[in-house]
């Protein structure tokens, strides 16, 4: 995440097709139509036309009560002192998803940003460095903050415990979609796990301000220059397609290349610090490969076994 570590049905209504996802850092457009798309996201989100225009009137009259409710509240939030920026930013955060994805799965998505969130936490605090409550991004993910990292290897660390958690908390919602029943439940989990392990993958990538940039970096500094290709590559795709580029892609390729001209500079002058040891950077290399492979395959079941059930259409 940059800066830090950096989906409701009606009754019998045909069940939702599984997520197209366009990433937004760690938050993603749903496209309930199941249109088809480019390798990892298509680039809009479409409607359908009888079904979500009755629902929209009812939505945004939902969304400016909420946003009444919160001004008429949100003091009261300040009263919890530190935790206040993240009760509020999760609040405005949550009115943002649930239009975008409906109250089920937007609740759950942002749920499972704050889950991927508490995994920085966590190891922050394993290696005993202060750490920050998560902060949320109004629908571009979320950040903690930390600072006091020894060496990379730490900071490594910190990183890689986003998506260690958060693709786990993925995969445990696609182990429940399998003990339910058919039906818009197990439809609705299987989507958010399919867009959890998607969220962690793409934050593998690795380049700064992405956590798999942290990760990676620590191994050999080129490994962000094999990011910046790989965001490139995401924007070619967008190109060809003729889909609406996700400025997020952008202002990810911009940090990305600052910091690692940045880096190569540093390195020039003396100024990096010294390697890590032979042995520390192959342990850190082989759990960055092992989460892409389990993020990569989670994401894949996920979507076959929507398509098992006849929902959307296979990504090419």
């Amino acid at each position: 995440m940059p800066e830090g570590y950096g989906w409701g049905p009606a009754p019998e209504a045909p069940p939702p097709p599984p997520p197209a996802m366009v990433p937004t850092g760690t938050g993603y457009s749903w496209r309930p139509d199941g249109g088809s798309s480019p390798p990892i996201a298509p680039a809009s989100i479409h409607h359908t036309p009888a079904r979500n225009q009755q629902r929209r009137g009812g939505l945004a009259g939902g969304i400016l009560a909420a946003l009444a409710g919160l001004f008429k509240y949100g003091f009261l939030l300040l009263k919890f002192g530190k935790l206040s920026g993240t009760f509020i930013s999760f609040g405005l955060s949550l009115l943002i998803y649930i239009g975008l994805f409906g109250w089920q799965f937007g609740l759950g998505a942002l749920l499972l940003i704050a889950v991927h969130e508490s995994g920085h936490m966590l190891f922050a605090r394993a290696q005993r460095l202060p750490v920050s409550a998560p902060f949320f991004l109004f629908g571009f993910g979320a950040v903690v903050t930390t600072k006091g990292f020894r060496d990379a290897r730490q900071e490594a660390i910190v990183a890689i415990g986003g998506p260690v958690v958060g693709t786990a908390a993925a995969l445990l919602c696609y182990l429940f979609a399998l003990s339910l029943p058919e039906g818009q439940t197990r439809y609705l989990f299987l989507a958010l796990a399919y867009w959890g392990c998607l969220v962690n993958l793409f934050n593998l990538i690795p380049m700064s301000p992405l956590d798999g940039g942290r990760v990676a970096s620590a191994v050999s500094r080129w490994a962000n220059v094999a990011g910046i290709g790989v965001i490139l590559l995401l924007i070619a795709g967008y190109t060809a397609t003729g889909a609406p580029l996700n400025p997020f892609l952008v202002i990810i390729l911009l940090f990305g290349i600052f910091s690692t001209v940045g880096r190569f500079r540093r390195a020039r002058a003396g100024q990096d610090p010294p390697p890590l040891a032979p042995h520390v950077r192959l342990a850190i290399g082989l759990a960055y490969v092992a989460m892409l492979v389990i993020s990569a395959v989670g994401m894949s079941a996920a979507h076959s076994t929507l398509l098992s059930h006849g929902i959307g259409q296979q990504i090419v």
